[in-house]
């Protein structure tokens, strides 16, 4: 958004923000009255995120040339004052545009109040203002698939264009990132009226919000991820004392508890008044949680510390402990158990994947190394100095053949991790490969993967405003030995070592990133420490020794003779061929496809129920809420008997809090409780 001779220019990325965040144009109305200074935000990954996009920009440029499309680069003037470079970037693109040029490249659509500079404009055969020919737009997206974001981008570009050629564009299109690439096309007709009413919304509350001082309020939405304005707007909730600084709350509950004007932390940690046990999008065991959970971080303010609580363990209709949840989920400690962490650069493409997991860290403490520590394994997906996707795979392998080791050592062992992402990227791997795949069954059959992360979520309750593993690291007392860093500092610092030429510098940026990924390891280590001894404690306040999961007996499988036969046949088909697809040529690529497909079918069943068992044993109630395929917190309202002549079914009601899910009348769903 800026000022061009007393006009106010917005571009397509005002109008997508305006819609997450209305507090956005407030904010940048304010600025542009020189009420308020306008950040500079200065992030590495977004900076990454900006270099990958003009290269795969380029690429696509490269695409369209080697068709043996004409092209037109366009370039706004450096030299001129920025009015008069639109001015002249409109006059270059309608120039192009009236001599039928195949492509135009860093196209300005600019109409005095809206600002585009589209990727591409390509040249179509039907006619319009211009003569028998037109244009459509093209824009280029790292995104796998379209978001609505970027169509509603292509709308606004559409219609400025119109204006341009005096004939609306029929369609538009995206030309899409990652292996797969590809484009998708959209007819403009089908967006058209959304877009002008979001644009007129948008022009109106421009023209109408005050410049200062700002009415409108932040509230925390996925734009904050790359908003410029997100420091100020955290720095304005922590004066504020909102309501967003409460872990885990939702924006449904903080807009309905501000319907009873309960607006601060504060205010639900200590109210004035009782709380309602319930409330339209807050059920009862959620209000007491978002309450305790508010109680403690105002408490945890006030002592200057992290503080934590235990959460009672759960009990049925019949008062019996509900096995496998919070603290119960710990099964019982074994000298063999291994702590596991992955680091993975989802930015990293090739001909063969999109991101690439790079480094597979483990903590043995079961056995010592010379200096008497826990033994610590890394496996890289690096060969000759660079990660290769052959390099990721002996990787995995060589991570998988470890555990099998170990589990043939010490059969009660299990590998400790924080949150789903790993176990989630070793099946991902597993089937990207077609390799270790009965492995991996077994392990999760065996409930060998334990996630800290719901043992913590469902078991503790502390003073933190999310439950990442390095806000716990106080509560029990973890210091790191390297710079505490995110995950998307990491991730920068191992494409940074893409780049180095220098063999020294690279090696150092290896050693820091492996002693992050060491201290991942020992945190998740000492969590789990610290998580028994708060399972000890819980017992004694219980006064009896509380239950550890059952560990699932292996199960002794044999593949018939019809899946061995089918296996013999595609390890006969991958036999003498390259270990990366990239080195194949086009029919050894086809006979590497051929014996991947024989097991296609396993490979998605296995999927589909390793998502199910994910479902059903390692989340709450509470937690399914948040998934896709799962509709939560059910409550049994009624039964009656089926109306319609011929049936003797029985209907059952239940009631269940807004939430979106992928639940169908022809899905045939099971209660993981019931197990019906």
């Amino acid at each position: 958004m800026e000022i061009i001779q007393d006009s106010l220019i917005y571009s397509a990325t005002d109008l997508v923000g305006s819609l997450e965040c209305e507090h956005l144009a407030s904010l940048e109305r304010a600025a542009l009255a020189g009420h308020l200074e306008r950040p500079e935000r200065t992030d590495p990954v977004l900076d990454r995120l900006a270099q990958r996009g003009q290269l795969h920009e380029e690429r696509f440029l490269e695409t369209l040339l080697s068709d043996g499309l004409r092209a037109v680069e366009l370039e706004l003037a450096p030299s001129l004052p920025h009015g008069e470079r639109l001015a002249k970037g409109r006059y270059d693109t309608l120039e192009a545009m009236q001599t039928g040029v195949d492509v135009i490249y860093q196209a300005v659509l600019f109409d005095g109040r809206r600002l585009g500079l589209a990727d591409f404009l390509r040249r179509v055969e039907r006619p319009s203002g211009l003569g028998n020919w037109s244009y459509e737009v093209w824009d280029t997206k790292l995104a796998r698939h379209a978001k609505a974001s970027a169509v509603l981008q292509l709308c606004m570009y559409s219609d400025l264009l119109h204006e341009y050629q005096r004939h609306p564009p029929s369609e538009m299109h995206l030309a899409l990132g990652g292996v797969k690439g590809g484009t998708v096309s959209f007819r403009v007709a089908d967006y058209a009226a959304y877009y002008r009413m979001v644009a007129r919304e948008f022009e109106s509350v421009l023209d109408t919000i005050p410049t200062y001082p700002v009415t409108t309020t932040p509230e925390p939405v996925e734009h904050c991820g790359v908003c410029r304005w997100s420091e100020r707007c955290r720095a304005q909730w922590q004066a504020e004392d909102d309501l967003s600084l409460v872990a885990g709350l939702t924006s449904r509950q903080r807009h309905a508890l501000r319907d009873i004007d309960v607006s601060t932390r504060t205010a639900l940690a200590e109210p004035t008044r009782p709380l309602p046990q319930r409330l339209d999008r807050i059920g009862r065991e959620a209000m007491q949680r978002i309450h305790a959970q508010a109680s403690i971080q105002v408490k945890g303010e006030q002592a200057g510390a992290v503080l934590s609580e235990r959460i009672p363990p759960p009990h049925d209709r019949e008062g019996e402990l509900i096995h496998g949840q919070g603290l119960l989920m710990l099964p019982q400690p074994s000298h063999g158990d291994l702590f596991f962490d992955m680091e993975g650069d989802p930015f990293f493409s090739s001909d063969e994947v999109d991101g690439i997991e790079y480094l597979f860290g483990v903590i043995e403490p079961g056995r010592k190394d010379e200096t008497g520590l826990p033994t610590f394994h890394s496996f890289w997906s690096i060969e000759d100095g660079t990660v290769t996707t052959t390099g990721e795979r002996r990787a995995f392998e060589a991570f998988m053949d470890l555990v099998m080791d170990r589990l043939a050592s010490d059969p009660h062992l299990h590998v400790y991790h924080y949150a789903p992402y790993e176990p989630t990227a070793i099946k991902r791997l597993a089937g990207r490969y077609a390799t270790r795949e009965e492995e991996v069954d077994r392990l999760l059959r065996g409930g060998v993967f334990i996630d800290l992360h719901p043992a913590v979520r469902q078991g503790i309750r502390a003073s933190v405003e999310s439950y990442s593993i390095k806000r716990l690291e106080p509560l029990y007392s973890f210091g790191r030995e390297v710079d505490l860093r995110d995950a998307g500092t990491s991730i920068v610092e191992f494409e940074t070592w893409l780049e180095l030429g220098q063999e020294d510098e690279r090696k150092e940026l290896l050693t820091r990133i492996e002693e992050y990924n060491q201290d991942d390891c020992l945190s998740t280590m000492h969590l789990r420490e610290w998580l028994e001894g708060q399972r000890t404690e819980l017992e004694g306040e219980i006064g009896s020794v509380l239950p550890r999961p059952t560990v699932p007996e292996p199960e002794e499988t044999e593949d018939s003779e019809a899946q061995k036969a089918v296996n013999a046949l595609a390890e006969s088909l991958l036999s003498g061929l390259p270990e990366s697809t990239g080195g194949m040529t086009g029919s050894q690529h086809g006979q590497w496809l051929l014996a991947q497909l024989l097991n296609w079918h396993r490979r998605e069943n296995k999927s589909f129920w390793w998502r199910y068992f994910h479902l059903v044993n390692e989340l709450t109630d509470a937690e399914r809420r948040e998934e896709p395929d799962a509709l939560a917190e059910l409550t049994f309202e009624s039964r009656s008997s089926d109306p319609a002549p011929g049936t003797r079914s029985t209907l059952y009601r239940f009631r269940f809090p807004p939430q979106d899910h992928a639940i169908r009348p022809d899905t045939n769903p099971r209660d993981p409780e019931t197990q019906t």
